[in-house]
């Protein structure tokens, strides 16, 4: 029996890994098999239809994962739609739904025994695993910042509540974990009001993170009544206030610390810096986005915190041939961009077009200026950065672009032609790149992953 690989391969449209050898042994095992080293002149049929059932347990595939419900951390996956038309029970499900209720009761009864500690006697992965469990609640994601939201752990804490007490919500915002309440005025009695009216219950808020305005005061719940012993964050006004100061102080002390790392800039007088660190917006762009395009002014000044990008030029534009319809531009890289680096001042203050394009080369974290803001400083701050900052790259010749372009299109073909040798002379021998059967093992040394391994 002769089978060719490629036609073994197409029964399965899923990648595979590796080979598994020890499948690979008990299949040549198969009694009444035609080898290629034995006398039999063909395979039984017995054991043609063995080998034909089994030889897809030779191959390595993937695992798929399987998205896990951070509420049903111990939960077992859902069964598959066969199994769910086969069991029309609605048990299983119901049994699943209720384990994950009690898991989310068992995160919230550990963040609350974790919030009531004081804020500066919580480490720093309780208030990592306070944070986990607060983006669940959608009151908490709506009003807050992202990084609000990070920092909120270091001002919240527990209050406990028994029933039928009147909770004031004037001072702060609430978060009820655990228990009850229904909203509460001063025409209202405690024995008149109704237990089946609107109630708030986990995961629902009253109060406000600022003090409300005037006009605001009828909008948001003020005050409750407890309905059943609860548990309730409280995030005070004071408390709120003081945490945007530190977070604007943070930013500006970040962005004040990126443009003082940029060469350009370190001889800057610090009423300067100040200035442009009030106009500095922070964003996180993707690799191969492109920043800015030759011939065009900068849309932005950036000064890079974190990542690399490309300054290319356009060869075609150098050689001023005309441009095909469909035709690819061909691109040389004349340079990089690396952290505490800017570009885009003079182009944006002379209105002059770009000499290169610049593209991300990595993730890029930038601080950018737009060019209203930037236009919009006084004429000593214009003054000061056009004498200081220079242009991000000349143009190059027509000669030296020739000769770097020669350059890296050499430099790429060899690195191909590595590749593809490398690539042969390993398939030749039945060898594929990263799947070999050796693992490394810590203090040097390496041992076989299957020591039973028929191929040697």
């Amino acid at each position: 029996m002769q089978l060719h690989p490629s036609g073994l391969l197409r029964t399965d449209d899923q990648k595979f890994l590796g080979i598994d050898y020890t499948n690979l042994k008990a299949l040549c095992r198969i009694h009444g098999l035609r080898l290629r080293d034995s006398n039999r002149y063909q395979s039984t049929e017995e054991a043609h239809n063995d080998f034909m059932n089994s030889y897809q347990n030779i191959f390595l595939r993937p695992k798929k994962m399987v998205a896990r419900n951070p509420f049903q951390a111990d939960s077992k996956v859902a069964p598959g739609p066969e199994k769910l038309k086969a069991s029309e029970s609605q048990e299983p499900v119901n049994r699943s739904q209720g384990h994950g209720r009690q898991t989310q009761e068992t995160l919230i009864n550990q963040m609350i025994k974790t919030l009531k500690k004081f804020p500066i006697e919580r480490s720093q992965l309780e208030h990592h695993s306070i944070h986990k469990m607060l983006k669940v609640f959608p009151c908490l994601t709506a009003q807050l910042s992202r990084h609000e939201l990070q920092q909120i752990s270091t001002i919240a804490i527990i209050e406990t509540w028994d029933r039928a007490q009147i909770i004031f919500g004037h001072n702060g915002f609430y978060l009820i974990l655990k228990g009850s309440v229904t909203p509460y005025t001063q025409e209202t009695s405690k024995e008149a009001v109704d237990p089946k009216g609107s109630v708030i219950g986990v995961g629902g808020s009253f109060g406000s993170f600022e003090p409300p305005a005037g006009t605001e005061t009828g909008i948001t719940i003020q005050c409750t009544l407890t309905q059943e012993p609860c548990e309730i964050l409280k995030i005070s006004h004071s408390g709120y206030s003081k945490l945007k100061k530190e977070i604007l102080a943070q930013n500006y002390a970040l962005k004040e610390s990126l443009i003082q790392g940029c060469h350009f800039y370190l001889q800057w007088p610090k009423l300067s810096i100040d200035r442009l660190a009030n106009l500095i917006q922070m964003k996180n762009l993707p690799a191969n986005h492109v920043l800015v395009k030759e011939g065009k002014v900068c849309p932005f000044v950036a000064y890079i915190r974190e990542g690399e990008c490309y300054i290319l030029q356009d060869i075609n534009s150098l050689m001023r041939t005309p441009q095909e319809k469909g035709s690819r531009i061909k691109f040389v890289v004349v340079g990089k961009l690396g952290p505490m680096e800017s570009f885009g001042e003079v182009s944006i203050l002379l209105d002059q077009p770009s000499p290169c394009s610049i593209v991300t080369m990595t993730e890029v974290q930038v601080g950018i200026i737009q060019p209203d803001a930037l236009k919009g400083l006084d004429s000593v701050t214009s003054a000061l950065m056009l004498q200081t900052a220079q242009p991000t790259y000349g143009k190059l010749s027509q000669e030296e672009i020739n000769k770097e372009y020669i350059r890296q299109e050499r430099h790429k073909e060899w690195d191909h032609i590595k590749k593809r040798v490398l690539s042969d002379a390993l398939l030749y021998n039945g060898i594929k790149q990263g799947n070999g059967k050796w693992t490394f093992i810590r203090g040097g040394g390496r041992r076989s992953m299957d020591k039973s391994n028929p191929i040697q």
